[in-house]
């Protein structure tokens, strides 16, 4: 009887081993805002540029870049855009419509993975 369960105990042993072996480890892709720029180019045009960088991304991989603004004082001229990851960076054009407004816009990039950011800026 005491033999049986030396025979279970090393069956066990040798499968739990077994399991821990062949499992398997997922890559994190992860992809992050970095900076964001604003610059008045004159009273009725904005230039919004905003960058990233990530974990596991590879240079050539496809990503969305959009930048949507709310309210009525600003039109967003360029977006969304199509880009590859290795270029970290993307600019909007934007119309200005009212002076001295606060603006509130959400931008972000799109492969696998995503991210959305909201800021503000005064016009």
């Amino acid at each position: 009887m005491n033999m049986n369960r030396q025979y279970i105990f090393v069956i066990a042993f040798f499968f739990s081993l077994f399991l821990v072996t062949s499992s398997t480890y997922l890559e994190v892709k992860q992809v992050v805002p970095t900076t964001f720029t604003v610059n008045k180019v004159n009273s009725s045009k904005i230039v919004v540029g905003i960058s990233w960088d990530g974990t596991n991304e590879a240079d050539d991989e496809y990503v969305l870049a959009r930048l949507k603004c709310f309210g009525d004082a600003v039109t967003v001229l360029n977006s969304p855009q199509d880009h590859v990851f290795g270029e970290r960076n993307t600019t909007y054009e934007l119309a200005v419509h009212k002076s001295n407004a606060l603006v509130r816009c959400r931008t972000g990039v799109k492969d696998i993975e995503r991210w959305l950011t909201f800021f503000y800026f005064q016009t």
